[in-house]
């Protein structure tokens, strides 16, 4: 029987490959963790892209409730909301769980009239050719501004389609989308005054 002694313990070397097995596991782990940290940042961004892109698409359906329910246009968001003009046959909320004009997530909801017909950021006044009622939504951040073009208009051209972003001098923008047309020149019968 062998007689273990301290010093004969301090330079046993069956454990030594321990420290390298531990070092390769360290290293798959740091990359597996970095592989899938950029998976999570790709799947936020779209579902913040598809969140705002059902969310302007509601406000175009809810614009067109509005609109078959009044026979009217407006430029005042808050009629969407709670007929602030009083306007005759509103059946509305149109707008689900919304008591202002402020956005959950970004800055405030505002309609205006503008040219679809040619391209610029705001829309251009309108004062014939084809025009329509933009949305306007502000506070949106660049790159998510870009991904919802994307979406929407199938290109990345800020400026012409029915989603323009107005760019912002820092990290957010202005962004404009169409959710009702018209060929028959100025078209809004109730202002935002």
């Amino acid at each position: 029987m062998q007689k273990i002694t301290l010093p004969s313990l301090f330079h046993n070397q069956s454990g030594a490959m321990f420290g390298l097995d531990a070092r390769i596991a360290l290293a798959i782990f740091g990359i597996l963790s970095v592989v899938a940290g950029v998976s999570a940042i790709n799947v936020f961004s779209q579902a913040g892209t598809t969140a705002l892109t059902t969310e302007l698409t509601n406000m175009k359906k809810a614009y067109t409730e509005f609109h078959l329910s009044t026979s009217e246009h407006t430029l005042k968001f808050l009629d969407l909301v709670n007929n602030e003009s009083e306007i005759p046959g509103w059946s509305g909320p149109y707008v689900d769980g919304m008591l202002s004009d402020k956005s959950r997530g970004h800055g405030t909801y505002s309609l205006t009239e503008g040219r679809q017909d040619v391209p610029g950021v705001p829309p251009v006044e309108c004062s014939g050719g084809i025009c329509g009622i933009w949305l306007k939504l502000t506070k949106v951040k660049d790159g998510l501004a870009r991904d919802v073009d994307k979406a929407l208009d199938g290109d990345d051209s800020p400026n012409g389609g029915t989603f323009r972003i107005e760019f912002i001098p820092g990290a957010v923008d202005d962004v404009y989308y169409l959710i009702s047309t018209n060929r028959n020149g100025s078209m809004a019968t109730r202002s935002a005054e």
